[in-house]
């Protein structure tokens, strides 16, 4: 179990090292950037404190309360609706003894548990749905629409590997199609309304991914520049040119910018390490498989959304990279994330 546990550490702690690192080189670009750094390594040790934490309590724990936990995670997110605080034009914030929290990170949690529980059971796929909707509505209320396709990613991730029959999953796409399809027909030819439905700020950001290809925008454009002039071993903290975002949104720009493609290579190498075995443990596990499936599809579309979006490839969604972005609730969940499944390893040997 030990080598079991230090084959996710030991690069976990090397993706968060490097984020640290990162956020202290970004001096010259970002104000108050010992703020962050501070702040990021307080985010990383009480990351390491849940996963153990996760890691030794009793599995059976989990698996009994793991639907208080998904109610209790619905209740912050209706809670954050209404006394939440507001933060880049999205109601999606707790604080909490002068920390902000972002329920909607955690409430990833509670889904992949009672997603893994229920998914198989009679009713499974009625219940399944109803779970991913109660988040998602609320989530997508507050504006956070990058956390609700999180939410989406990891029920279709369990989805698409449960091997149902074809009508199931004819009648999911279907479904899907239907609504993407009248999503841009309000968008393309009924605007007004669409304004109406789902409001301007979406509009807008919606706008935004729908016009990527242009690759206008003194975002993406800072981000391309600061990528050019990394080349190989990149300009250390020396180069100033402006990236916004840097730590968060465009960390990956920035490494390559910091550290050039040499940084690059290393953080890529080192989610590829992770992929890998969480992959085997797919194929390993006899129980609880598809928490690990929700999770590993979740780690992997993160992953290449962020790096994607950082060098043009895809539109920008404001996705962090895990374990490297600056930011405490996504940082402590997947080391929450990461504990269970460090737990359900364990209870597998045990049983």
């Amino acid at each position: 179990m030990k080598k079991i546990f230090l084959k996710y550490f030991i690069p976990i702690i090397l993706l968060c090292i490097i984020g640290i690192t990162t956020i202290y080189c970004s001096k010259n670009i970002v104000s108050n950037y010992l703020y962050f750094f501070k702040r990021q390594i307080i985010y990383v040790c009480v990351g390491v404190f849940f996963l153990f934490l996760f890691k030794f309590i009793n599995f059976n724990y989990i698996k009994k309360y793991n639907f208080l936990l998904y109610l209790f995670s619905v209740f912050l997110l209706i809670y954050v609706l209404f006394f939440g605080d507001v933060i880049n034009g999205s109601k999606s914030w707790i604080n909490l003894f002068g920390v902000s929290i972002q329920p909607s990170e955690f409430a990833k949690i509670g889904l992949l548990l009672c997603l893994d529980r229920y998914i198989k059971t009679k009713y499974g796929f009625i219940k399944s749905i109803i779970l991913l909707l109660i988040p998602s509505i609320l989530t997508f209320l507050q504006p956070d629409t990058g956390t609700v396709l999180f939410y989406i990613i990891i029920y279709f991730s369990i989805f698409i590997s449960m091997g149902l029959k074809k009508k199931y999953y004819i009648g999911l796409f279907s479904l899907v199609i239907i609504f993407i399809g009248a999503f841009f027909y309000l968008y393309f030819f009924q605007s007004e309304l669409f304004i109406d439905v789902f409001g301007t700020s979406f509009f807008y950001r919606v706008d935004r991914i729908i016009n990527f290809i242009d690759n206008e925008g003194y975002q993406i454009n800072n981000a391309l520049i600061g990528i050019g002039n990394g080349r190989v071993f990149g300009n250390g903290i020396k180069y100033v040119i402006y990236i916004p975002e840097a730590i968060t949104d465009f960390m990956f720009a920035n490494i390559l910018t910091i550290f050039g493609f040499f940084g690059g290579i290393l953080v890529i190498g080192l989610f590829v390490y992770l992929d890998i075995i969480l992959i085997r443990d797919i194929y390993d596990l006899k129980k609880h498989k598809f928490f690990v499936i929700g999770l590993f599809g979740l780690f992997l579309y993160q992953q290449i959304q962020h790096v994607f979006m950082d060098v043009g490839l895809l539109p920008i969604t404001g996705i962090t990279l895990p374990f490297v972005s600056f930011g405490g609730s996504s940082l402590i969940s997947y080391f929450i994330l990461f504990g269970i499944l460090l737990n359900i390893k364990k209870y597998q040997i045990d049983t």
